[in-house]
């Protein structure tokens, strides 16, 4: 019988701390409640990358990131995440990706979702890349014109 799969806590905590603060990098909370940034890499447009705030509290942010990617790139694929950030204690987690919600730390293999065991670590290792990503390769989208000339 395959040993069963155990969450790991402390990974998740760490992955989590280390999302809110490269999340915070790219998002100042903007009044218009979205930001854009471009992609590019070795002079070529790769496509674009969004936050927007679906939803505040006085604690919590429930943010949605969404990648495209131009049309003929082959190295990397569209996708949609929600993460929920909690200023208080400065974590960040995914609560969708691809518009499927993964609410448990361990899945039983086979399910109805066809999650992995680890489907929540995954996500959370996938936001960080991205967000690590989006660092070296973004640029923002968003102009702010001085009139001071």
């Amino acid at each position: 019988m395959p040993r069963r799969y155990v969450a790991e806590l402390q990974r998740l905590q760490r992955d989590a701390a280390a999302n809110y603060l490269l999340l915070q990098r790219l998002w100042q909370a903007p009044e218009s409640g979205r930001v854009r940034y471009g992609l590019r890499h070795h002079g070529r447009d790769l496509g674009w990358f969004s936050v927007e705030r679906r939803e505040a509290t006085r604690w919590t942010e429930l943010l949605e990131l969404c990648l495209q990617v131009e049309t003929g790139f082959q190295g990397i694929k569209p996708a949609q995440l929600q993460v929920r950030s909690y200023h208080d204690v400065r974590l960040t987690e995914v609560v969708a990706f691809q518009k499927k919600q993964a609410r448990e730390g361990r899945y039983d293999y086979p399910n109805e979702a066809m999650f992995h065991p680890d489907e929540k670590v995954q996500v959370n290792s996938f936001l960080s890349e991205l967000l690590r990503f989006v660092l070296d390769k973004g640029y923002s989208l968003e102009v702010e014109l001085s009139h001071d000339f």
